[in-house]
């Protein structure tokens, strides 16, 4: 049983209050959508939306590892929420863990094999980011990248 059910709150409230707090959070209003989403993921803490929201409140205030913590939770309660893994993704890129971050991306895209989901093109751009990364680094010798896939381009010396 959740809090909201012993609370009283029906779905569709919540639903309301998610939608106000992700108008706040477009509005760059992130110290109250914060708010609403905190207490969403109090209210049902089994529901990762509410996570991956908060989590993306703390990624556009640069609060790489609170967003980082949010997303993990997000990801842990949902394996196919494909705005967790891609935000986690960059938090990782961000914090120059390539390696996971380009296994986040590869996650997402798994899980939209036709390339229907706007956030599946955002995973495929920031993977491509990171292997390029990777690449300027030494990481792949031109045979194959981080993934073992074969490399389009030679490492750069």
């Amino acid at each position: 049983m959740s809090l909201a059910e012993l609370d009283g709150i029906s779905g569709p409230e919540m639903l309301e209050m998610a939608v106000t707090g992700f108008a706040m959070y477009e509005q760059g209003r992130y110290r109250e959508a914060k708010i609403i989403f905190e207490g969403l993921a109090a209210l049902d803490p089994k529901e990762s939306y509410y996570r991956t929201a908060l989590g993306a409140v703390y990624l556009a205030q640069d609060k790489l590892d609170q967003a980082a913590a949010e997303f993990d939770t997000a990801v842990r309660l949902n394996a196919k929420d494909i705005a967790a893994l891609v935000n986690r993704g960059e938090v990782r890129l961000r914090k120059g863990e390539l390696l996971e971050a380009a296994e986040d991306f590869k996650s997402a895209v798994d899980l939209d094999p036709e390339n229907k989901d706007p956030l599946s093109l955002r995973a495929r751009a920031l993977a491509a980011a990171a292997l390029e990364t990777l690449q300027q680094r030494g990481f792949t010798n031109g045979e194959g990248d981080a993934t073992g896939k074969k490399s389009r381009k030679p490492p750069r010396k």
